[in-house]
């Protein structure tokens, strides 16, 4: 019997009629990080069921307590989940779970020019016409004391029935303003499922909790896909600005015959330009100081003035076009003076699509601990969870929590269910590239796609690379090729992920990049992906960005080659890896094709439960894998 008094406590909402001992490991350290007001860092793989496991002790305690729980995942299909999960919770305990799914105030926009907008700009044109009582949909949702309407109480009403999704919702919220409805409805709720940036934007998260009626030290917060925390999180304290916002900025200006401000825009254009011309001359990019651009503003005029013409005028662009460059330069100007060693300034050199060059100035935070340290220790309690959050006191450290709880799971898949193979006569390591490489590489692919039945992903660390070995087995193969795109939009991404399930009988491959559309956050379930491959080390090309963030944990942590480097990519790789075996039902090949997967400065970072095999014969590894297990079949 597993647990039996811990389980009578959480029997009525635990929504299946069997539980994983996994998952009562997990419900116990949930427990304990929050009754003990602290932060659990699970890697928990999946299988596990750690969504459910982390929701129920959750539930319980606000049900119990008053206190908010607030899921935040980067991932829209996540968002389904977590609905599906409690909707469950609710059915088998009967009780009245609140729940408000939350996303960004643009995408819930009943207003048809949102959609063209950038976000930035969406959100100034949102709020001049809420001040100014011009938006329609506002209007009808809140009476002149900022009540809700008859309209809106009655739309709520509509929602609160049952647990809906953020798009079964907004349909609900014809004539209303979808967010404000949210909202308030988020106020008296017990889950409320959101974004990242709700949470550890640096604006943004207390008008959040304002809005929602709660106080930070109230927050159960359950971040999944903890992983992606850190590089989320520097994103969103990091700015950038181009030569060519700086151009648009000018013809914006002359637009509207602000000539004065359009003249100063093309002297600042001119100054930036003339210097990144001269100190790009022989390289791509350089770390620059915070008076570059301040020197060149203040030449013109005021640097707080200068922000706020430039935010004057970026009023009026967007009451005709609604976007404007200007804005976008006031809000780098805003920004661009924060200080401290935790940020880098760099200017850069990158092509244009358009021909030549684009120079970038950007602001990059190096050390997310700015925004969660202080979220993570002043929540109640939370819990970070993912799949691939080793080694947990890097995460610990680096987002700078206090006090933890770690729990390391392993996988609760069969281990004979997986097969990971490496083959460690090759490499992707920059000194040993060559065609006589690349065509080595290319021969090992074609075995393991022709050999192995059904679909095949193959990630490689670079679109570059991708190319170029997909020209020389491209003539080779037996499946139909996939190939991803950059910068795909949402469509032509769900368009390439239905014609791979589509082809799953038959046969493709897939030629996609580590970090890119497929290598993470896709579940490919039911036998859709038999074999995952991983060609080369996804290390990030060393530039002064990487080589800036080793140096900080190197002076912080004494680990930046694993903190800033190392460790951020193989757990890359690993997430590409886990596509193919999504259930314990599931039997997957996953082949790491790089020799340094076997060094120990890269292994250690690979979850136990791989248990890597040196590859000495692909076509035999293969066959007897599929064929003898009598669950798929391989081509002989």
């Amino acid at each position: 019997m597993i647990h039996n008094s811990f389980m009578r406590k959480y029997k009525h909402l635990f929504p299946h009629k069997t539980i994983r001992p996994a998952q009562v490991d997990f419900m116990e350290k949930a427990e304990d990080a929050i009754k003990g007001e602290k932060c659990l860092i699970a890697h928990a793989p999946t299988g596990i069921g750690k969504t459910c496991a982390a929701l129920v002790p959750a539930v319980h305690e606000s049900i119990e307590t008053g206190k908010k729980v607030i899921f935040l995942t980067p991932r829209h299909a996540q968002h389904k989940i977590v609905i599906e999960t409690l909707r469950d919770m609710k059915k088998k305990s009967g009780m009245d779970i609140k729940v408000t799914d939350l996303i960004g105030r643009k995408w819930l926009c009943n207003l048809p020019e949102s959609e063209t907008m950038y976000s930035a700009d969406f959100q100034e044109y949102c709020s001049t016409l809420r001040k100014e009582k011009r938006c329609e949909f506002h209007k009808q949702t809140y009476t002149e004391t900022m009540a809700p309407t008859d309209q809106a109480i009655k739309v709520m009403a509509q929602i609160d029935a049952e647990i809906m999704h953020s798009e079964d919702a907004k349909a609900l919220c014809t004539n209303v303003c979808p967010y404000a409805i949210f909202l308030e409805r988020a106020r008296t709720s017990n889950v409320i499922i959101a974004d990242y940036f709700h949470m550890f934007h640096p604006t943004m998260y207390k008008t959040f909790l304002a809005k929602i009626g709660a106080k930070l030290e109230d927050i159960i917060l359950i971040v999944d896909e903890a992983h992606n925390l850190p590089v989320r999180v520097r994103s969103l304290l990091s700015i950038q600005l181009s030569d060519r916002q700086v151009s648009g900025a000018i013809k914006e200006a002359n637009d509207i015959d602000e000539t004065e401000l359009a003249k100063d825009l093309e002297f600042i254009y001119r100054k930036l330009n003339d210097k990144a011309q001269k100190l790009l001359k022989a390289c791509n990019e350089k770390v620059i100081d915070i008076n570059d651009i301040c020197e060149a503003v203040e030449e013109t005029s005021d640097y707080k003035y200068f922000i706020r013409e430039l935010e004057r005028t970026a009023t009026i662009v967007r009451a005709a076009k609604k976007k404007s460059y200007l804005g976008g330069i006031s809000s780098f100007l805003d920004r661009w003076k924060e200080k401290g060693k935790e940020y880098v300034r760099i200017l850069k050199k990158v092509p244009s699509k358009r021909g030549g060059y684009i120079y970038l100035y950007t602001h990059e935070c190096l050390d997310p601990a700015i925004a969660t340290r202080s979220i993570l220790n002043g929540v109640h309690s939370s819990i970070l969870m993912s799949g691939t959050l080793l080694p947990l006191e890097m995460y610990k450290n680096i987002l700078g929590v206090d006090e933890s709880i770690e729990l390391k799971m392993e996988s609760p898949f069969p281990r004979s269910n997986k097969l990971s193979l490496v083959i460690r006569d090759v490499t992707t390591k920059y000194s040993m590239r060559s065609k006589k490489e690349s065509v080595k590489i290319a021969n090992y692919l074609v075995q393991i796609i022709n050999y192995t039945k059904g679909n095949v992903g193959v990630f490689f660390p670079s679109y570059f690379m991708r190319d170029e070995i997909y020209d020389i087995l491209s003539g080779s193969i037996e499946k139909h090729a996939l190939l991803e795109k950059q910068n795909m939009t949402k469509e032509e991404k769900y368009g390439l992920l239905s014609e791979f399930v589509r082809l799953k009988d038959t046969g493709a491959v897939l030629f996609a990049v580590v970090g890119a559309n497929f290598s993470e956050g896709v579940s490919f379930d039911g036998r859709i992906m038999n074999a995952s491959v991983i060609v080369g080390l996804p290390l990030q090309r060393p530039d002064i960005l990487s080589e800036s963030l080793i140096s900080y944990y190197d002076e912080k942590f004494s680990k930046g080659w694993e903190y800033g480097y190392v460790n951020p990519s193989m757990n890359r790789a690993v997430q590409a890896a886990g596509r193919c075996i999504r259930s314990e039902k599931e039997r997957g090949l996953i082949v790491f094709m790089d020799g340094r997967y076997l060094w120990k400065n890269y292994n250690k970072v690979i979850p136990s439960d791989y248990e890597l095999t040196i590859s000495q014969d692909i076509k035999k590894e293969i066959c007897e894998f599929f064929v003898d297990k009598g669950t798929l079949g391989a081509y002989s």
